[in-house]
């Protein structure tokens, strides 16, 4: 992995955040492998296997979606032979003028086409579930 690797990916990791919040779901395929994983369950959320559940998760809209996801402290690694993404991410919640955050745990694998997500867990970290945070997956 040299430096424009990286670049790749970190530009991927941002794209995947407003694809995820497009109406148009035709650019799923430049962020996620057709045997894509979610895992946010960590997050109060499901376990989407395949692309084609992880579009059907995010065109429930917003909500129950949050309004947008934002990314950052993107730090980009080779571990056991895979290369790892680790990210904080930030989502409003709707009516408290407050922002839920957590983290991405990203697995990332060089296509053809560049670079995709094989696998991501979406953990939350704050505020958490005693502060109304449930809400930002349901």
């Amino acid at each position: 992995m040299d430096t424009r690797d990286i670049v790749d990916i970190y530009q991927l990791e941002a794209l995947c955040h407003h694809v995820v919040d497009a109406p148009d779901q035709s650019r799923f395929p430049l962020v996620f492998t057709d045997d894509a994983r979610f895992d946010g369950r960590p997050s109060g959320g499901p376990l989407c296997e395949g692309m084609e559940a992880i579009k059907a998760f995010f065109a429930l809209g917003k909500p129950p979606h949050p309004a947008a996801h934002h990314m950052t402290n993107c730090w980009v690694r080779e571990e056991d032979g895979r290369v790892l993404v680790k990210m904080k991410w930030l989502v409003p919640i709707p009516g408290t003028g407050g922002f839920a955050g957590g983290d991405n745990d990203d697995w990332v694998v060089r296509t053809d086409d560049g670079w995709r997500i094989k696998e991501r867990v979406a953990t939350l970290r704050y505020p958490g579930e005693a502060a109304g945070a449930g809400a930002v997956w349901s």
